[in-house]
Parts: structure tokens; C-alpha cells; sequence
């Protein structure tokens, strides 16, 4: 489904992505992991199309988003870790503004905010409060939810259980287990690495630019090494 090839990124002659490759298919999680500063979120920018690689390749079934943006744009939803509602709003009243930016309208939008709202676990009860009585885990599903709207095929989730209780954060690890049975592909940045090692079926380690481990989690992993292991001794190979 989405694919880079050797794709590296310079801001002022510094090598913020330096040669990283990777691929998710369809119905996959992937983790993207690494250090504050490391690589993710100018790798993230680069596949949302909001940043062109200096070289290198990102292919979205087959084609070439950078030459042609838009079939990244209508495939993809994107989950920032910031939520982006409005608090006087209701979140119903949310997901119809952000269903609207993404030209989903009338009956079918009405039909994508049950079809999503029940994926992300939401009752029309609390859909019709407005966001600024919401709990911290509330907002984030609803945040997740307006970026479902349009149906993507792909979906990035920037650290979207950072902060909240191990409630909200199941309910969330959830709904990412739901889009995987529907067949949704998500990349899923974060630093919880045992919540991390449920949900992901591959992994990529980005330190200082460069993909420093990628694989399918099985195979990287051992029965007696978790992933918290595993990252520490590669970041700190890669240091040495």
C-alpha cells in the first residue's frame, strides 16, 4: 500500500531523514518509533504530502505522491496529537465540520458519523455534549473520529494515547484493532512500548534520521526480549 524508498530530507544542509525505507500494506499497523528529534515527524510531513523529499521515493499503491499529491491527500487521515475541535461545539457538531472539509456531505456523512462513532466507541449521549465538557480520552477519540470521516485507507496516529489513563488509552488501542479488522492500514507513533507491541504488526526505529531496525514484530521478537529491550539495544548500537 504506502512504500519509501530511500527517502532523505535536509533543512540547512542537516540530514533530518537520511535514507529511510520502509512499507506498510494494507490492514497493518506499523510503530514508528524513536527519540523526540529523531526523524518521525519530518518522516510523517513527507508522507501527508506536506514536505517533498530532497531524494528518494514515497509510493502510495503504486504511485508516486510526490508528482502526484492528491492520491495521498483522499486516502489518508491524520490524527495529531493536539486534537483539533472546537470546545463550544458538540461533537457531533465537530464531526460534521470536519466531514464537510473533507467533501463528505448529507445522508453519507450522516452515515460515516454512526459508522465511525461506533468504531471509536462514542454514544450519540456524549456526541451531543459539547467537547469543552469532554475528559481528556474523550477528545482524543472524537479527534480520531473526525479524521475517519472520509473513509481513508490510511491513517497516522501521532501519539494518541500520550497523557491519558489506561482506560481512555484501551479504548483508543480498540478502535486502532477495529480499523485493522476493516482493513485500514495505520502508521502509530509513541513511546508506550508494551502498548506499542499489541497493537503493531511491524515496527521501524528511526534514530538520527536513519531506519535503524525494520521488520515484522514477531520476527524481531524473542520470547524472553520485549520491545522496550530490543529498541534500547539497537538505539544504543547505533550510538556507539
Amino acid at each position: 500500500m504506502l512504500e519509501l524508498i530511500n527517502v532523505k530530507k535536509y533543512y540547512n544542509n542537516n540530514k533530518a531523514v537520511d535514507g529511510i525505507s520502509f512499507w506498510v500494506d494494507k490492514g497493518e499497523v506499523l510503530g514508528l518509533i524513536g527519540a523526540n528529534g529523531a526523524g518521525k515527524s519530518t518522516t510523517i510531513s513527507m508522507i501527508a504530502t506536506l514536505s517533498k523529499p530532497d531524494s528518494g521515493n514515497i509510493f502510495y499503491e503504486g504511485q508516486d505522491i510526490v508528482k502526484n499529491p492528491k492520491i495521498m491527500r483522499k486516502n489518508l487521515g491524520y490524527v495529531p496529537q493536539e486534537t483539533a475541535l472546537y470546545p463550544s461545539l458538540t461533537g457531533r457538531d465537530n464531526l460534521r465540520f470536519w466531514g464537510r472539509a473533507n467533501h463528505v456531505r448529507g445522508i453519507h456523512l450522516k452515515q460515516r458519523i454512526h459508522e465511525v462513532c461506533t468504531t471509536i466507541n462514542i454514544t450519540d449521549e456524549i456526541l451531543n455534549k459539547r467537547v469543552n465538557s469532554y475528559s481528556g480520552g474523550m477528545k482524543r477519540r472524537v479527534n480520531i473520529g473526525a479524521a475517519l470521516l472520509h473513509n481513508p485507507n490510511l491513517v497516522i496516529m501521532d501519539e494518541p494515547t500520550v497523557g491519558l489513563d489506561v482506560e481512555s488509552r484501551n479504548q483508543i488501542l480498540l478502535a486502532i484493532n477495529e480499523l485493522k479488522r476493516q482493513g485500514t492500514s495505520v502508521i502509530y507513533t509513541g513511546h508506550y512500548m508494551e502498548e506499542m507491541e499489541k497493537i503493531c504488526d511491524k515496527i521501524c526505529i528511526i534514530d538520527r534520521g536513519k531506519c535503524i531496525l525494520f521488520g515484522e514484530i514477531k520476527q524481531l521478537l524473542d520470547k524472553s526480549k520485549s520491545l522496550e529491550q530490543l529498541y534500547l539495544e539497537i538505539t544504543q548500537n547505533s550510538q556507539a
